[in-house]
């Protein structure tokens, strides 16, 4: 298929697609501007239909590059204490990391903060540019993939709140300042997180190859699945293809109607988490040397340290993102698994919100880590106090990556399988 070229339109008619989330067949919907389909079943946001999706990513990620250069221009942070002073620029969080011996904590920094963002930006762009001109068909395909796969592991929306939150526990203890390239990397978060919500999955794919063979599918039965079809829907791009078919006729990607591996990855992924969870609370997250005195700090620690201090936001902050979500989202996945292997089929729609519950807060767990990364940067001053990080940072976030990949392994259609396979018995 070839580059297919419209013209800015009203309307736009989204693809007949199976739900990603629960597998219900959902014919071609037409959509205005601002207006969204959803999945009748379980609420599920198909697509969106919004306005100037060709220009704005473009518009969006010019500016966020230019924020990005700025961001790594000038100082980030400074810090003084008792007449003794330290600067920190963006990209010391990860060198120093990468000095004391940490280089899994410097790669997650460098691919999660730099790699996969300037990556997503340069592909939106070279797509949408080249979207009416002569770029190879497989190419335009092979970064359509990347920009679905690479979008979840973003992270410097919570990398920010890191620094707020490294921010409010030095200022008890030193004078902060904060330098130009801190409030450009504010400017780059948002308008990174502007670029990816103005473009729509689904429209791109359409609007790169066209609609999917079975565009105009007929469905006669509201409650018919894309397995019990015959069919079976692309988690890239939407389309529905023929069951036993290798990969998807429109964006390349390899097709398969349930998730590969079944149960037994998301189990082995888990259980490895839960082996990682306990040494990253055992052990210290953070060391602070003063005056030639070693406090190592757990991450309860340092949540009572700072609700001590008066700053019971933050202490809270800290205790939920970094010690109740990790916990509640293995608890929650490991039930989850537990219930489909039962085939206990009830509350499917209770159980997929716990589910996208779990998807939603994962990434959010390694605030932690940031502000370890964060002041093991800014606080360097030899003879007076120097923070490192301790042998738990690595653990946690080993915990927080295991917990996201065991979570997108998951497969949410199976909830709604063991409903169906009620519905047949009756």
């Amino acid at each position: 298929m070839h580059p297919v070229s419209h013209q800015h339109q009203p309307t736009y008619t989204h693809d007949a697609t199976a739900c990603e989330e629960c597998d219900l067949l959902v014919p071609a919907t037409t959509l205005a501007v601002g207006e969204a389909s959803s999945c009748p079943r379980c609420g599920h946001t198909l697509s969106r239909h919004l306005p100037e999706q060709e220009r704005r990513p473009i518009a969006y990620g010019f500016a966020a590059i230019i924020m990005f250069v700025l961001s790594n221009s000038f100082t980030f942070m400074s810090f003084s204490a008792k007449g003794v002073g330290q600067e920190m620029t963006f990209l010391q969080c990860i060198t120093t990391l990468v000095d004391q011996g940490y280089l899994f904590l410097g790669a997650v920094l460098s691919l999660t903060l730099i790699g996969l963002p300037l990556v997503y930006i340069g592909s939106i762009m070279l797509v949408l540019w080249r979207v009416d001109k002569d770029l190879h068909s497989n190419a335009l395909r092979s970064l359509g993939r990347l920009l679905c796969r690479i979008k979840p592991w973003l992270m410097v929306d919570v990398f920010l709140i890191g620094v707020l939150i490294s921010l409010v526990k030095l200022m008890g203890m030193a004078d902060i300042k904060m330098g130009l390239s801190f409030w450009a990397f504010v400017g780059y978060t948002v308008l990174l997180i502007k670029m990816i919500s103005s473009l729509d999955r689904m429209w791109l794919w359409q609007r790169l190859f066209g609609p999917s063979e079975l565009h105009g599918l007929t469905v006669e039965d509201d409650e018919a699945s894309a397995m019990t079809s015959g069919l079976v829907g692309c988690h890239i791009c939407g389309a529905l293809s023929e069951a036993g078919a290798d990969s998807c006729k429109r964006c390349g990607d390899h097709l398969h109607s349930r998730k590969p591996g079944g149960l037994n990855r998301t189990w082995a992924l888990l259980f490895t988490s839960v082996i990682l969870y306990i040494p990253a609370n055992l052990y210290p997250i953070m060391d602070t040397v003063f005056l030639g005195d070693d406090s190592p700090s757990t991450i309860l620690g340092g949540v009572v340290l700072l609700w001590a201090m008066g700053s019971y936001p933050i202490a809270a902050v800290i205790f939920f993102a970094s010690v109740v979500v990790p916990l509640v989202k293995i608890l929650a996945l490991l039930w989850l698994c537990y219930m489909v292997q039962r085939g206990q089929g009830a509350s499917p729609l209770g159980k997929l919100k716990l589910y996208r519950m779990t998807e939603f807060v994962g990434r959010w767990s390694m605030i932690d880590v940031f502000v370890v990364a964060i002041l093991a940067g800014l606080i360097r001053l030899d003879n007076l106090m120097t923070i490192y990080p301790g042998p738990a940072a690595v653990a946690f976030a080993g915990v927080v990556l295991i917990t996201m990949v065991a979570a997108m392994s998951f497969d949410s259609r199976l909830i709604w399988d063991l409903q169906q396979g009620e519905r047949e018995r009756e």
